[in-house]
């Protein structure tokens, strides 16, 4: 069916064709940094629904390299300055210098579309023959050789070698301007110099990944209002011409162009629970139900006794001025007692890193002893101000501090210290309290259905995959609740082959083990059901989780104990979809219009013989909103769907550290963290240990025993 109503679309010359999205050459078209362009365009695919085939259109976004001469992308995206001529001459002193490191940067380019105009000058672009860009030639044109056949005036063939440039010089009357830049070669063997090379407007997708301003950008471009949506989609279908095309009318199909009314629900918003000893105790439903709050006047739920911590300083004084990293810890100090925790330290270690120190680690591991000695204690957490979040020193900090040290850290940015302001302040008085072994809010036992019903454990497990063309591994996580309440999570991460999405057995042994071992150490109860949320799976992948990774779990727990069987009840949740909901009427939605937090929809457009809803549980603050799909695949515990749909909206507004409802239930978002967070454990050069875990060349250390019951990752 999808390739019935999408071939008159394959067939238009005049789209770029990527799966089920077709955009089309002259779509509208954004400027990324880099010079990379992104280009909107239509979605469309057949649903099975109640009693009908439905046909879910949507807008799709891509990256895509411009088109042009490959030498100006090139350029760009390299960010080099200037004329042709000095970029140029700046690639041929990179080849001659960094040749190793230069080659593996220009892998980038890989993969991409390109015509040269030499053999046809006059031949339209989309006619010329096209290559596919294989990789570079180690040396520039004039010293790539090749044995080029000639034919003698007696028909004898002979062989000579000859240079790339004299080729083209002697064959096609060209002189190149830039004969010491490398050639491209193709996937035919073919060896082009690089100045003859254009990039096509065909599918030349980017696939590697953003950087983070280009993902910035990314964003913004994706973040359209719900009325704009609407009319983009409307426009996608008008252009579709369904009425018109020739294929449907051939196998006599209709579609209708509006868009489907389906019903839908609107969840209460529960009712929060705060520290006792604050001015708010508590946020009703009601004031909660627009899907955000604040913090004044309220105490955390749970905190903890903060002594033995110190800041230490990844900027010059210029940059950060002693006095100002000494008035935010202050500042920072009080904002969390004025949120209920308790400070025994009023004088901790501020001192900016020791500049004659290039080794980061050993730099933090001094401080570390130091932070220790003032207070005679283990130190609880370290602060650190960095100028800018990068990867250095800030996956530097996070690796040392959780793999090395056991102790939990927390970066702030040199921007938000000279600001101080309290909003931000309280913002990490959150995490602050999460890492150290606090709860921001609890739900009301009233608005929690799983409350008097056992032990629950709650899992999120999801796996992360490095950019398209690496060759890193990928990530497995798994966080699981440490508490009665479902508010506290512990976590653990691994290396899991290279782009496998499954669980490994060896993981989930090791995951589960640690997650069930530090329930039972909160709670001293084993779990009687086990509520495991699955991130990031497709569809076709859904009954591989239950042959593969549930059946290792209940094995699992059968070896831990032969007479306990906990039930479980499998959801996997999944907000990469095209589904978007908008008000009947507008007066139902939000200020944006958008729907409002907890509408659910669980018919017309979800599958007619399973357990499945859209559930769109926040606020969205920019753009479109957009639900997350939970799909229960397998349901031990027989709890009530309504009970069930309740505990995802209402756990969305437990998420440790925000003051807003999320869009995803949190164990789900706390193993995307930690999974992100797993790519800081790789090991670096300057560590000495073995390392305990590897997958092709990349190695993990693991998470230090100290912090294993931690919300380390938040």
């Amino acid at each position: 069916m999808n390739h019935l109503i999408s071939q008159s679309l394959r067939l238009d010359p005049d789209n770029v064709c990527l799966k089920r999205s077709f955009f089309r050459h002259n779509a509208e078209s954004y400027s990324l940094d880099g010079g990379l362009v992104v280009k909107k365009g239509l979605f469309m695919s057949v649903r099975g629904g109640h009693n009908k085939l439905t046909i879910n259109v949507d807008v799709a976004t891509a990256v895509f390299w411009p088109s042009g001469k490959l030498l100006q992308l090139m350029q760009k995206y390299l960010r080099q300055q200037g004329d042709e001529a000095s970029f140029t001459s700046w690639m041929a002193n990179q080849l001659k210098v960094n040749e190793k490191r230069f080659l593996n940067e220009l892998k980038r380019f890989r993969r991409i579309s390109f015509y040269t105009t030499h053999t046809a000058p006059q031949r339209p672009a989309r006619e010329q023959k096209h290559y596919i860009i294989d990789g570079f030639t180690e040396q520039g044109a004039n010293n790539t050789f090749f044995l080029r056949r000639i034919t003698k005036a007696d028909g004898s063939v002979t062989e000579k070698k000859v240079s790339v440039a004299n080729f083209f010089s002697e064959t096609y009357k060209i002189r190149l301007q830039y004969p010491n830049l490398p050639c491209v070669k193709t996937k035919g063997n073919r060896e082009v110099p690089l100045e003859l090379c254009h990039v096509s407007d065909t599918d030349n997708r980017c696939l590697f990944k953003l950087d983070d301003r280009q993902t910035s950008s990314m964003i913004k471009i994706n973040a359209t209002r719900p009325a704009e949506r609407r009319r983009a989609i409307g426009n996608n279908v008008d252009a579709c011409k369904w009425g018109q095309d020739p294929v449907l009318q051939a196998y006599g199909m209709e579609i209708q162009p509006t868009m489907m009314k389906v019903k839908a629900r609107i969840l209460p918003a529960p009712e929060l629970m705060f520290g006792a000893g604050g001015q708010i105790k508590s946020v009703p439903g009601n004031m909660a139900a627009s899907g955000q709050w604040n913090l004044q006047g309220k105490q955390f739920a749970k905190t903890s006794t903060l002594k033995s911590f110190g800041c230490l300083i990844f900027a010059n004084q210029q940059q950060c001025p002693l006095e100002a990293a000494k008035r935010f810890i202050r500042s920072l100090m009080n904002s969390y007692s004025q949120h209920g925790g308790v400070i025994e330290n009023n004088n901790p270690i501020v001192q900016y890193v020791t500049p004659s120190k290039s080794n980061i680690q050993k730099s933090i591991r001094e401080f570390w002893t130091q932070v220790g000695n003032q207070m005679k204690m283990r130190p609880q957490i370290l602060f650190f101000i960095i100028p800018f979040k990068t990867s250095m020193p800030y996956n530097e900090i996070k690796h040392f501090c959780e793999t090395e040290l056991g102790c939990v850290s927390q970066c702030v940015l040199v921007a938000h210290v000279l600001k101080c302001a309290p909003q931000y302040l309280s913002n990490v008085c959150m995490k602050l309290n999460a890492k150290i072994g606090g709860t921001t809010c609890y739900l009301n036992q009233a608005n929690n259905p799983l409350q008097g019903r056992g032990y629950n454990l709650m899992i999120g497990a999801d796996v992360s995959h490095a950019a398209p063309g690496s060759e890193k591994p990928s990530f497995a996580s798994m966080v699981g609740s440490t508490d009665l309440h479902g508010t506290r999570y512990s976590g653990i991460v691994g290396t899991n082959g290279i782009r496998q999405e499954m669980i490994s057995e060896d993981n989930m042994k090791n995951f589960l083990t640690t997650m069930i071992f530090n329930f039972k150490k909160n709670t001293n109860f084993l779990p009687n059901r086990i509520f495991y949320f699955r991130d990031g799976v497709s569809e076709q992948q859904y009954h591989h989780v239950l042959e593969e990774e549930v059946k290792i779990m209940k094995k699992i727990c059968k070896g831990l104990n032969a007479t306990w069987a906990p039930k479980f009840t499998v959801t996997v949740c999944s907000k990469r979809h095209h589904h978007r909901f908008f008000p009947g009427n507008p007066r139902d939605g939000d200020k944006n219009g958008n729907v409002l937090p907890g509408t659910i929809i669980e018919k017309d457009v979800t599958d007619p013989a399973e357990y499945d809803f859209y559930l769109n549980s926040h606020k969205a603050i920019q753009g479109t909103a957009r639900p997350t799909h939970y799909y229960v695949i397998m349901d031990e515990t027989g709890i009530p769907v309504d009970d069930f749909q309740a505990i995802c909206n209402n756990m969305c507004y437990t998420y440790i550290r925000s003051t807003t409802a999320v869009s995803m239930i949190p164990p789900v978002y706390y193993a995307h963290l930690a999974s992100l967070r797993g790519r800081c454990h790789e090991s670096t050069q300057s560590i000495t240990p073995p390392a305990t875990s590897v997958s092709e060349g990349v190695t993990i250390r693991p998470l230090h025993d100290k912090i294993k019951d931690a919300m380390w990752y938040v």
